[in-house]
């Protein structure tokens, strides 16, 4: 495994962490063969932003970050907050009061390496200290998707061609207890 600090993110780190957020959400459309989607990822930079600034705004309230960083470079993010207007209309709300892992992003040149697993199971105990109970989780990527199937296991939600005809939307709830090792 890669040897990553993982620490809350600075004001120092803003630049840094939305040039990391353009890198990867670049990748993440162009490995799934929707670079295509200009509007789309620019809406998604703009959204990963504006979460970071509520983290900053409340002090870790509203949406809390955890960034990994080698040396200077962030190498990855995750989040959770409010869960998202789009797993709750595709739940008719049912989602609505519980919190959503979000933002789980690991830069294209250290995935692979345990660095997202680190991630997640520090953002779990988190959630535990803070006693959140059950988090939801959302993704319509399909390489993302296989490895959230292999992590979650099943769906609570499939959207069956959501997107478009062969992407579907997944929306998982989960229980943190299931989900700390």
């Amino acid at each position: 495994m890669v040897n990553v600090e993982l620490s809350r993110p600075k004001i120092e780190d803003i630049e840094l962490i939305n040039e990391f957020f353009e890198i990867v959400l670049r990748d993440t459309f162009e490995r799934n063969g929707i670079s295509y989607l200009i509007d789309t990822i620019e809406e998604e930079i703009k959204d990963k932003r504006r979460f970071l600034n509520q983290d900053f705004e409340t002090g870790g309230t509203a949406r809390y970050f955890l960034i990994a960083k080698e040396n200077k470079k962030i190498v990855a993010s995750i989040e959770y907050g409010p869960s998202n207007d789009l797993i709750n209309s595709c739940t008719n709300g049912e989602l609505k009061e519980v919190v959503e892992l979000g933002t789980v992003f690991v830069h294209p040149d250290y995935q692979n390496k345990g660095i997202g697993s680190r991630m997640l199971n520090s953002i779990f105990i988190e959630m535990k200290e803070k006693g959140i109970k059950e988090f939801c989780f959302d993704s319509g990527y399909k390489t993302a998707q296989k490895t959230w199937i292999k992590k979650f296991g099943n769906p609570e939600y499939l959207l069956k061609d959501y997107w478009e005809e062969g992407s579907d939307h997944m929306i998982w709830r989960i229980s943190v207890d299931d989900v700390i090792e």
